[in-house]
């Protein structure tokens, strides 16, 4: 593992080598800019355009404005607007701050690889609160917020363009060196700084193989075991309750606070969820593959005057055709030839005093249909190889990810069993019909598998986000989860990055913006095809076509627009100079 100094800087609070033109953006409270320096990279335009914006509305400096919500101050932080490369300051005042910003001749790749990672930053994991520190790789600070210097017992601003070790007291070393020297993190570690217990998480910053720098979060213990900063798990998703609960009577494992969601059309279903569990009717649930299906039976069942007694799924599609009434059904012992000393209960019975989920219940051969309509109506069932009839006081809740209208009028579902299983229907809808729920979703899954691979990942970066939704999900929530779980396996640091994600994802948004040229009439590939132009030039006018494309999609910024084309930097500048893009 290499190490790397930043290029353009020999320690901090020194002047940049190379340094030409410093500007600067005047900040009120809420990052509104009230005034412009009258040098850099705004000074030949419009000054009004940017007064009175604010800062998140600055592409290039947008990923400051969370950072400064929640107090955070830095120095000598890496920036790029355009091609060119700043260090930049912010300085909280009373009335708000101003951000300077001194040019550097050129980057680097410590310039890039700490840029790359603050712009990486999920704002969201910033709400849970907890002191946060920023240094480069000799332990210089780069940035700090308030939570993390009020531990300290110091001043933020004071703690800037210090090493590290000159903050903590001197009984205390940070242990961010000896991260970055053996390049490995150190997640969820529990010791006293400056005389109050905290649970610390270090990551080492990396990139291609070189370390250059080092990030921190401390969060104070709550409790005397320091459990909430721990990633347990609660109870009902243990693994140890999980087999607990598989050694008795089949109950249902999640209840309606498992439904994650934060939209309101799902809000909605969630209230006529607590309505619809009330009462005994029988339920049929209808949504596509992955949408959560089971997750509503089990808390239709926990919500339900049933909640103690057992909860029993059978999947109709898995089951062959041979052994499904046996399994439904049960049997007596010498029913058949293989049968069980003793007999066997069936799903029924099993689920006696409870509710049954029958998933799938397409699936279910026509033969088993007609004996499944006579338990829903008389609720009487008799198992193989017996006369004796029994009675069963069962909810039903049948599942499908088919059209079941449309397989009553195949026959392929019978008509009066339909009837019978419809009497009130929950629609869940697909999760392209939900983006609103992408984010808790995706924050529900990221603190599962913390708890699971005892790791603190703290959230996503913004093209990571970005990418989350763009992408349709076929497989929904399903294909969500297991997007965040492969996207954990691959994570090096505190954010999942865009290219820790499975390729259908990190590459959707490329596919994209050749889908938005075509949809906005002028593809040339068509205009192209019937008027006689060269080859060479139909291909150029794609070429730009998607290049616009991709422009006004993020909004102008060129790097993530290089990004999204899969070129690099320099290669789409040339390109928007050949188009007269620019």
């Amino acid at each position: 593992m290499k190490a790397m100094p930043m290029s353009g800087r020999n320690k901090a609070g020194a002047s940049p080598q190379g340094r030409g033109e410093r500007w600067s953006l005047s900040l009120n409270r809420q990052q509104k800019i009230v005034a412009v320096g009258d040098q850099g990279p705004f000074a030949s335009q419009d000054l009004a355009v940017h007064i009175g914006r604010s800062l998140e509305q600055v592409e290039a400096l947008k990923h400051f404005h969370a950072l400064l919500a929640k107090g955070f101050c830095f120095r000598a932080l890496p920036v790029q607007l355009d091609e060119r490369w700043y260090l930049a300051e912010y300085l909280p005042q009373e009335a708000g701050g101003t951000l300077v910003l001194d040019a550097l001749a050129e980057g680097g790749e410590a310039a890039m690889a700490l840029h790359d990672f603050v712009q990486a930053i999920d704002p969201f994991s910033l709400e849970a609160g907890g002191g946060i520190l920023l240094v480069d790789r000799a332990g210089v600070i780069l940035m700090v917020n308030r939570e993390f210097a009020a531990i300290l017992g110091l001043q933020a601003v004071a703690m800037l363009g210090r090493h590290v070790n000159e903050s903590y007291p001197v009984a205390t070393l940070s242990r961010l060196p000896k991260v970055m020297a053996s390049g490995k993190a150190e997640i969820g570690e529990a010791h006293r700084l400056n005389g109050r217990q905290i649970i610390a998480s270090r990551w080492p910053l990396i990139r291609n193989g070189t370390v250059y720098g080092a990030y921190g979060k401390v969060q104070l213990r709550e409790g005397p075991d320091g459990t909430r900063f721990a990633g347990k798990l609660p109870a009902v998703e243990g693994s140890a309750n999980r087999r607990g609960v598989a050694r008795h009577r089949p109950t249902a494992l999640y209840g309606i606070e498992q439904i994650v969601c934060q939209g309101q059309p799902m809000l909605d279903l969630k209230n006529r969820l607590v309505r619809i569990a009330e009462r005994s009717s029988t339920v049929l649930l209808i949504g596509e593959s992955g949408t959560g299906k089971e997750l509503f039976a089990h808390a239709i069942h926990s919500l339900s005057r049933r909640k103690d007694g057992p909860f029993v799924r059978v999947n109709c599609a898995a089951i062959p055709e041979s052994l499904l009434e046996a399994e439904l059904f049960g049997y007596v012992e010498g029913a058949f030839s293989g049968a069980r000393r003793g007999g066997q209960i069936g799903k029924f019975e099993q689920a006696h005093g409870g509710t049954l989920l029958l998933d799938e219940i397409s699936e279910m051969p026509l033969s088993m249909q007609a004996k499944l309509l006579r338990v829903l109506q008389e609720r009487e069932i008799s198992p193989l190889g017996s006369q004796e009839v029994r009675s069963v006081d069962v909810r039903f809740v049948a599942a499908t990810n088919c059209d079941a209208q449309a397989l009553v009028k195949e026959g392929k579902l019978r008509s009066d069993l339909y009837y019978r299983i419809n009497v009130v229907a929950i629609v869940v809808p697909p999760l392209r019909q939900r983006p609103e729920d992408i984010f808790c979703l995706t924050r529900h899954f990221i603190n599962q598998f913390n708890a699971e691979f005892e790791l603190n990942v703290q959230g996503l970066s913004s093209r990571a986000w970005a990418a989350l939704r763009a992408y349709p999900f076929p497989g929904n929530v399903r294909e969500l989860r297991s997007a965040i779980e492969s996207a954990f396996n691959m994570v090096n640091g505190p954010f999942i990055r865009l290219y820790d994600l499975p390729p259908q994802l990190a590459d959707y948004p490329q596919g994209e913006v050749a889908a938005a040229g075509s949809a906005r009439g002028g593809h040339p590939v068509v205009s192209g095809a019937i008027d006689g132009r060269p080859l060479q030039e139909i291909i150029e006018g794609i070429e730009k076509e998607l290049i616009v494309g991709a422009m006004e999609k993020v909004g102008g910024n060129k790097l993530a627009a290089a990004s999204l084309l899969g070129i690099s930097r320099p290669g789409l500048y040339k390109k928007l100079q050949k188009y007269n893009l620019i």
